[in-house]
């Protein structure tokens, strides 16, 4: 009777929709408590209960060493240790008081564990936990509504002390968010004060993050602090105002040039529905050194052409400056859009903060937007794509990409495609390919480009040219492409592999206000593979050798209409001819200016336009690839490759029968050690064309040694992989060999005491290069990682010389790495 009184009291008290940390459950679920000395008093009306008090309610469990129920006040008060779990929280206190009427509770020192996975209710401590927090007293406001005081959190699951703490005079918890106030970072022994914070205990947070800090040239020290806002479950937005301090050097020469101002990044993600997702981020500065830049041409480099644009004085639009990048993707059933871009306000908006970045190589920044619907093998698609040109001359080095200075660069909208993926046919398969491209641009072309079919920013370009007859520049298309295919393998039965290709494609295009240009041609496509696997076992291991020899065919077109446009075999000057053994496509004059390249009328809209020479070609590849596998188990993965592989041109209207190059490519991996290389030889300059090594060694704690180089001769007869149906270039470029260009590096990373670690870069550039330029680089990364694992630091420094002297002060990056909460980089 006494205990069947105190169920009811129990149970009286948490509504069957309570959902607390302390004591949840499913609605309607009953309570039920065990101890092991239950005892009713009449008055006052209390029930006691003694050792090892349990009470259940569904997944939720309480346990204390003892309890007392006031039935006339309706409190519930827990001694002795206490312990809840209700899905992935655990919470141990001191004591506890559950107001049964008001559904709130309170406890003293309490701890909250936030667990990776669901506990296992007989071993709650258990497993990993990806957020500890301490009061010194806690209580229950509503339900599921928390306030802690005097709080420590972290993320760090560590056996000792953690490796960093977040101290909070309060924290509101509120399902899986702490709303902390009075924040420091206790990290190395030190306490930074942050901003409030806004954290989700299992995922996000708000607040100030860690600082970028960054010197070298041209922005001096530079100093960013993130602020990250929690938009909602699906928004963020990242703001981090900073300041580049600056260099010296107030010149123009890039990568010295002093850059100094307020900057600002500005970063928005979002994924409001299953399926969507993306982000916006705008990265600005306002320049106050702008007026180092004065109105171009007027210093150095030669005369502007008549009627071009030069640059006005100054930087950017009134000194702003910046790039914008932006990412969406939103996957349905009626199909997929997706879009990626970039889009700077100049042509240095990215060289010069970021001189080591890989965009400053970038010729042209795009932004590429589709929408595609696939059914089975079909698919249907429209796309776009907006262009800007990157490229820089020394005449107009600050040129914006708005206004007059812009160039008048092609844009491809829109484009509508059709793509059959091959299906079988009986023994074979099909394939076909559609598409509708319209290319235009914002801007008439400038005066230099309709002149000499040069614009001021293509390779080549020079006043000096002679003007050509008519308009000499490119006009705005419609092209259309239709390639079928058809594919037939010999069955899988015989010891050889066997396939053939064989199709078509036409395609022609429409150029607006110049009728003599317009253009259809149509060719034939063949081509065969016979290659020969062989295997064999060598105890443990397996030897694949695989000899293959491929044939490719491309017919002359039939074709109707004007010269050709974008064909690689173009001799240049102001009429087509096919020059397969000279040709001057896209390339710079001669020294003597006798053989012009190929002016803008005839040069390619885009890659899709080098499909095919007008010549025809027939070309050939015979290989040798042969590797060493483990067995599963033994480390399995390939030890040993080796492959070998020889290109030749067997026929081309209007040029000889040559063999192409030879390439080799080899590579090993025993253990910890590995190394890997390739070469490839031109037979028609006996020269190496390009050269590449590498090699190095790491073992399971992260130390490492390595090593690498790389050559490339840039007007040897590479693969320029011209089109989409070449085995690599028919066409011999007119122009000198020119001398093998490339670097080579070394570094080695090692421990040193009190769990720091070095690691040391060194990087060359052979050759002759201008005294303002590092051929040697030197950089060091000292690193320190906590003793737990969740927290490290990185300072890189790096020291750019001329032979021996060294250019300018050095470079340096500072990281804090949060791992539990996140990785700050600095720049």
């Amino acid at each position: 009777m006494a205990a069947t009184a105190a169920l009811a009291s129990l149970g009286l008290g948490l509504a069957a929709d309570a959902q607390t940390a302390l004591l949840a459950g499913p609605p309607g679920a009953e309570i039920e408590v065990e101890a092991d000395h239950i005892t009713y008093i009449w008055d006052p009306p209390v029930v006691r209960l003694q050792g090892h008090v349990v009470a259940r309610r569904g997944d939720a469990l309480l346990r204390a060493g003892s309890g007392i129920l006031d039935r006339v006040n309706g409190n519930l008060k827990l001694e002795g240790g206490v312990l809840g779990v209700q899905g992935r929280q655990v919470f141990l206190a001191d004591a506890a008081v559950v107001d049964l009427n008001a559904r709130t509770a309170e406890m003293t020192k309490a701890v909250l564990f936030l667990k990776e996975r669901t506990p296992n209710p007989d071993a709650p401590r258990s497993g990993v936990n990806t957020m500890t927090l301490h009061g010194s007293r806690v209580r229950e406001l509503s339900r599921g509504h928390y306030l802690a005081e005097n709080v420590t959190l972290t993320p760090c699951d560590c056996a000792g002390e953690p490796d960093y703490e977040l101290i909070a005079d309060t924290a509101e918890l509120e399902g899986d968010r702490a709303h902390l106030h009075g924040v420091r970072l206790h990290l190395l022994g030190a306490k930074l004060p942050l901003f409030p914070l806004s954290l989700p205990l299992t995922n996000r947070q708000s607040g100030l993050l860690a600082p970028q800090i960054g010197f070298g040239a041209p922005i001096g020290f530079t100093y960013a602090q993130p602020i990250f806002l929690t938009l909602g479950r699906s928004n963020d937005l990242t703001v981090t105002p900073g300041w580049f301090t600056g260099g010296r050097a107030h010149q123009q020469t890039p990568g010295l040039r002093s850059i100094r101002g307020p900057r600002l990044g500005l970063e928005w993600r979002y994924a409001p529905a299953e399926g969507t997702a993306g982000s916006v981020a705008l990265d600005l500065f306002d320049d106050l050194d702008q007026n180092d830049s004065r109105a171009q041409p007027g210093i150095g480099g030669p005369p502007l052409y008549p009627g071009e644009h030069g640059t006005t004085a100054g930087r950017g639009f009134s000194g702003i400056r910046g790039i914008a990048r932006l990412a969406h993707r939103t996957d349905s059933d009626g199909g997929v859009f997706a879009m990626q871009g970039i889009v700077a306000s100049d042509v240095m908006a990215v060289r010069d903060p970021q001189p080591q970045s890989i965009e400053t190589s970038y010729d042209l920044f795009t932004t590429d937007l589709g929408f595609w619907r696939a059914r089975g093998p079909l698919t249907l698609g429209a796309d776009a794509t907006l262009m800007q040109d990157m490229r820089i001359d020394p005449v107009t080095i600050d040129r914006r990409l708005f206004g007059v200075e812009k160039r008048a660069t092609f844009q491809r909208l829109p484009a509508l495609f059709v793509q059959l993926a091959p299906v079988a046919l009986g023994e074979a398969t099909v394939s076909l390919e559609a598409s509708a491209v319209q290319f235009m641009r914002f801007s008439a072309a400038g005066p230099e480009e309709r002149d000499t079919g040069f614009s001021p920013t293509d390779r080549g370009a020079s006043p000096s040219l002679p003007v050509l007859p008519g308009n000499n520049s490119r006009g705005m298309a419609t092209r259309m492409d239709l390639s079928p295919r058809v594919a037939l393998a010999a069955p899988r039965t015989l010891p050889v592999d066997l396939r053939l290709e064989g199709g078509a494609r036409i395609d022609g295009w429409i150029v607006e206000g110049f009728p003599d240009r317009d253009r259809a041609r149509a060719y034939a496509l063949l081509g065969a593979r016979a290659a020969f696997p062989l295997e064999r076992r060598f105890g443990g291991a397996l030897h694949r050798i695989e000899p293959a020899f491929e044939l490719r065919a491309i017919s002359k077109p039939l074709q109707a209409g004007g010269p050709p446009i974008g064909d690689l075999t173009d001799g240049g000057g102001a009429t087509f001819e096919s020059r397969p053994d000279a040709a001057q496509q896209g390339l710079a004059p001669t020294s003597d200016g006798s053989i012009l390249g190929v002016p803008a009328k005839r040069r390619a809209y885009d890659e899709i336009d080098f499909a095919a020479p007008v010549s025809g070609a027939v070309q050939a590849t015979a290989s040798l690839s042969q590797s060493l596998w483990t067995r599963p188990g033994r480390s399995p993965g390939r030890i040993l490759r080796v492959d070998l592989l020889q290109d030749a041109l067997l026929w081309a209207a209007g040029a000889k029968a040559r063999l192409g190059e030879a390439s080799a490519v080899f590579g090993a991996q025993i253990g910890s050690v590995g190394f890997q290389g390739s070469v490839r030889y031109d037979w028609s300059l006996r020269e190496l064309s390009a050269l590449s090594a590498s090699a190095g060694a790491r073992d399971s704690r992260g130390d490492e040694i390595h090593t690498s180089l790389g050559f490339l001769r840039g007007s040897s007869s590479e693969r320029l992989r011209a089109g989409i149906d070449e085995l690599f270039s028919t066409a011999r470029f007119a122009v000198a060999p020119t001398a093998l260009t490339g670097g080579a590096r070394a570094g080695a990373s090692g421990p040193l005491p009190l769990n720091l670690r070095l690691g040391y870069d060194l990087s060359y550039t052979p050759g002759t290069t201008p005294v303002d330029f590092a051929n040697w680089t030197h950089t060091a990364v000292l690193s320190y990682e906590t003793p737990c694992h969740c927290a490290g630091l990185q300072l890189v420094v790096g020291f750019p010389f001329h032979d021996a002297r060294l250019l300018r002060s050095p470079d340096f990056s500072f990281r804090i790495d949060l791992k539990s909460l996140g990785s700050f980089a600095t720049f």
